[in-house]
Parts: C-alpha cells; sequence; structure tokens
C-alpha cells in the first residue's frame, strides 16, 4: 500500500556565514540534509535544492529567523513558502531529552522535528517586504537601547564608588537612593574640599567624567526621542491613542510585532506574546479548565509592555478599574484579573495595528495631524 506522504517540512539552522537545512518527511525521518553559504548565490541554491527534493514542503522551521536567519526567511516567504519561527529553548530542550550531540545537522534536524510537531508555531520573521519608516524605526530602537544600557551602566559603577568614598564627603550627599542627584552635588562641592588623599581624587575624577557621560547620553537619548514621533506618523500609528502607550512604548511595539498582518488572529497573537494563559487545572472532568499559569514561552518583551500598561490604566483609567473590579467581584483573585485585563489589552492592541496597517497601505501618506 502506498503511504500517503510525499510530504515534509525542513529545518533551517542559520549562522553568519553559512546556513544548514534539513528536509524530514511526514513520519520525521530525515531524508536529506545540506550546508549553503549566506550569499545571493547561496540562497538561489537553497531554493533550488527544495525544488528538487522529492517531498513536497509544507512548512519550513527557521531558529533566529529576526536576526541570523533573516536574509533566509525573507529569500523563502516571497518563494511562497510557509516559513515559522522556531524558538533556540526548544530545540535545545528536545536534544536534552534525548542527548544528543551539538552539530548543525543536528540542530536542524531537531529544528526540522519541532516544526513538524507543531503546525501552529509562529510565523517566522517581522516583514516579509518591510518599510524603510519602519526599518529606520528599528535602527532608532537598536540605538536608543544601546544608549539607555551604557547610561545604566554608568549609573550603576558610579554608585558602587560613591559608597566608596570617606563618610566626611558622603555625609554632605543628599539623602536619596538615586545617583544621579549625589553626582550632581559632588559637582556643586567640587574644591571645597581640602587635604584629600589620590585614592580619593581619582575616585572624584571618575565621578565627574561618569557624569559628563551621563548627561551625553541623556542628550543623544533626548534626541533620538524627538525623531520617534514622525516616523510613528509615517506609519500611521495610533497606539498612542490607548492610555499607557507612548511614542516610546508604541515603537517598543511595533518593532516587536513587525507586520501585524502575520497574526491571523486575536488568539494567535495572544499566544506568541504570553498573553494567553495556560490551562494548569485537574478535576474538571470534562468541563473546562478552573485554573490557569502564566505562559512563560512567549514574547516577554512585548508581554513586558502588557504588564506596565495594565498598571498604568489600573492607576488612572476608570474602564480598566471597572474591568479589573468586575473580575475580582466574578471570585477571580487580583492574578487572574490581571491576566485577564492583559489578555483583553493584546486584543485592543493587535486591532490597532490591524487597522494602522491597513490604512497605511490604502493611504498615499501619513495620518493627518489633529488637534
Amino acid at each position: 500500500m502506498k503511504l500517503e506522504a510525499r510530504h515534509g517540512v525542513g529545518g533551517i539552522d542559520p549562522h553568519k556565514y553559512s546556513a544548514t537545512l534539513a528536509v524530514v518527511n511526514s513520519h520525521g525521518h530525515l531524508v536529506e540534509v545540506a550546508s549553503f553559504p549566506v550569499t545571493p548565490a547561496g540562497i538561489e541554491e537553497l531554493l533550488e535544492f527544495l525544488t528538487d527534493t522529492e517531498l513536497a514542503i509544507d512548512r519550513i522551521g527557521v531558529e533566529g529567523s529576526a536576526a541570523l536567519g533573516q536574509p533566509l526567511t525573507v529569500a523563502l516567504a516571497a518563494a511562497g513558502y510557509d516559513v515559522r519561527e522556531v524558538q533556540p529553548n526548544r530545540t535545545a530542550e528536545r536534544r536534552r531529552r534525548r542527548r544528543r550531540a551539538k552539530t548543525d545537522i543536528e540542530d536542524a534536524e531537531a529544528i526540522a522535528l519541532e516544526t513538524l510537531a507543531d503546525p501552529h508555531l509562529p510565523p517566522a520573521g517581522k516583514h516579509a517586504t518591510p518599510e524603510a519608516a519602519w526599518e529606520e524605526l528599528t535602527a532608532v530602537h537598536d540605538w536608543r537601547d544601546s544608549l539607555v544600557l551604557q547610561r545604566v551602566r554608568q549609573l550603576t559603577e558610579a554608585e558602587a564608588v560613591l559608597v566608596s568614598l570617606p563618610l566626611s564627603i558622603r555625609s554632605q550627599l543628599p539623602s536619596t537612593s538615586r545617583v544621579l542627584p549625589q553626582l550632581e552635588a559632588l559637582e556643586t562641592f567640587a574644591g571645597q574640599w581640602d587635604g584629600l588623599d589620590a585614592v580619593t581624587r581619582v575616585r572624584l575624577d571618575r565621578l565627574q567624567a561618569a557624569l559628563d557621560d551621563i548627561r551625553l547620553l541623556t542628550g543623544r537619548i533626548k534626541a533620538l526621542d524627538k525623531r520617534i514621533p514622525p516616523l510613528l506618523e509615517q506609519l500611521s500609528c495610533t497606539l498612542t491613542q490607548i492610555c499607557g502607550i507612548g511614542p516610546v512604548t508604541a515603537m517598543d511595539l511595533l518593532v516587536e510585532v513587525g507586520d501585524p498582518c502575520r497574526f491571523a488572529t486575536e488568539a494567535q497573537f495572544a499566544r506568541w506574546c504570553g498573553s494567553a494563559p495556560i490551562a494548569m487545572s485537574s478535576g474538571e472532568g470534562h468541563g473546562p479548565a478552573r485554573r490557569h499559569r502564566l505562559d512563560v514561552g512567549g514574547n516577554r518583551n512585548v508581554n513586558s509592555i502588557l504588564h506596565i500598561v495594565h498598571v498604568t490604566q489600573v492607576r488612572c483609567h476608570g474602564p480598566a478599574r471597572a474591568y479589573v473590579a468586575r473580575k475580582i467581584a466574578e471570585n477571580k483573585t487580583k492574578r487572574e484579573a490581571r491576566r485577564a485585563h492583559k489578555r483583553q489589552l493584546a486584543n485592543v492592541i493587535i486591532r490597532h495595528m490591524w487597522k494602522d496597517q491597513a490604512r497605511q497601505r490604502t493611504s498615499p501618506g501619513p495620518l493627518p495631524v489633529t488637534g
């Protein structure tokens, strides 16, 4: 009897200069494996290899589809393949569970097997054909994140140096846990302390240099912040109309989510960002689950944004406070009410992004500025 299976899936393990492709059939048996250089010619070879394979490829899983695998993801999507994102922790767990070795071939096969096992993997990449404004916004986002991290590191290191100063100096500084006011006070008192030893002088010079660096970084961050609203306007973004979402938060969402139309339903987006709770219950029989827990497998950056927006709305937004109060009145715990509200926020955000994307595709220019 002939098997119904002349279908299979692919798995790609990308690196900086090469990518390894494994093809498995519908029974999970490895059929073919090959490596290709990550160059225009190498990607053409990979596409020809997929065309010539004896199986009909249903899906292709790519690890790191928005990073090292991004050129491959774009080319595969343009060729009409169904490309999915495979999280690295999934293949690592499979390899650890089976005590397998770690090579490019093993990794590519593990990615293919995960793609075969889960047909509901999220779509790969962020944009099939990214717009210039979105790419510029991504560059601004990455640069700003780098500057913020540098600023945090300067403040953290300065705090350790402040603690090592003599008590005669520390006693004159503001009694606050914040580092910046203490550094500014040190600058005010500069030259008023006599008879300091060489070590203390070096530490004071270091703190003054740190303050100069922090001011420089802060100025650059503020300059980048001014570039965000015009880019949001070019992308027809209305996320800032949601209570608790400002320009920086809207930028973070646009960069993390990418093309919102790659999510077919609200439930798919909620599962991707980890706002859809996972059933964790027992004793309910054939009825619905009574208890749920947090999904820690979703996009943690977007989940963190949802949490911040939730906290802001519960503090100052009437409809959000009423929603949480209603859930608590339904015998939900505060934690369960918070998760329910975050799930609702995920729906609101993806609906806004779908409408913005539709408007962007039909409108020749940015939204008009309203008062």
